[in-house]
């Protein structure tokens, strides 16, 4: 067999380990001598497939960092340009993107990491949400998934005394949410539910490498960077004039899945 045909057949055998989901997006192949000795080939035979394999988009060779899945999982765009300006638009997108896939048979999932519970509020929480501790909160812990690839994971923190009767749906949904067309999402529930309507948002962001727990939640390496979100939300109810800040949330994004776009003035 020449060396040629075995890199055929090198790159046509992990091509299909992919596509059947032996190895997921993000996921971190073995290295070449454990690919080598698996397939019985040469290290350079491997190195060469690789490199096809990159070629075609379909893993990434990180240089002192191993080879990993190329997701091929549409990214976020977070924020748009060819839309008029609106108060709370990254709101009201993050709920309408999720209903877009859906109607394009996409499964939409989200799955709790633990139970939604209300507890008083800690002080570092408090200190977010300006309000004194201990007043009760509601904490949703959850990681939203398109496809069977984990999106991001969502730790949320809102004024329980909006939220009670989310917090009795979600102990009937735990531990799986499923987003179909039954699914009422979050923010046009609190506008029809309790005359409440989500007006600003400031968020801060950051990109750093995941923790052990991320990464496992992700399904990522855990050289693959994460964009970290904190976002806080202000509201009000219908016809009343006083915003009230309603939600603290810790966002852990897939960083190779998202892409954020502003517009401001200067």
């Amino acid at each position: 067999m020449s060396n040629i045909s075995k890199i055929d057949e090198v790159v046509k055998t992990i091509k299909s380990q992919i596509e059947q989901g032996d190895y997921n997006a993000g996921q971190r192949l073995p290295s070449e001598r454990e690919l080598a000795e698996k397939l019985k080939v040469s290290r350079s035979t491997i190195r060469t497939s690789l490199l096809r394999l990159q070629a075609e988009n379909l893993i990434d060779i990180v240089p002192r960092g191993g080879v990993f899945v190329r997701s091929n999982t549409p990214i976020e765009i977070l924020g748009c340009s060819n839309l008029p300006t609106l108060e709370g638009l990254e709101l009201q997108r993050s709920d309408s993107y999720m209903e877009i896939l859906q109607r394009k048979g996409r499964e939409v999932l989200v799955r709790f990491l633990e139970p939604s519970v209300i507890i008083p509020a800690s002080v570092e929480i408090a200190k977010k949400l300006n309000i004194n501790p201990n007043v009760e909160v509601f904490r949703r812990y959850r990681v939203q998934i398109v496809d069977r690839i984990p999106y991001r994971i969502m730790d949320s923190y809102y004024l329980a005394s909006l939220l009670k009767e989310m917090h009795e749906q979600d102990q009937q949904h735990f531990p799986l949410l499923r987003w179909d067309k039954n699914y009422v999402p979050f923010f046009k529930w609190l506008r029809k539910t309790k005359a409440f309507y989500p007006s600003r948002t400031k968020e801060r962001l950051k990109c750093r490498m995941p923790t052990a727990e991320e990464a496992s939640i992700l399904n990522i390496a855990r050289n693959q960077p994460v964009v970290e979100m904190y976002r806080w939300i202000w509201g009000s109810f219908k016809e009343e004039e006083e915003e009230i800040l309603f939600e603290y949330s810790r966002f852990i994004c897939n960083a190779s899945l998202y892409e954020f776009e502003y517009i401001y003035d200067i």
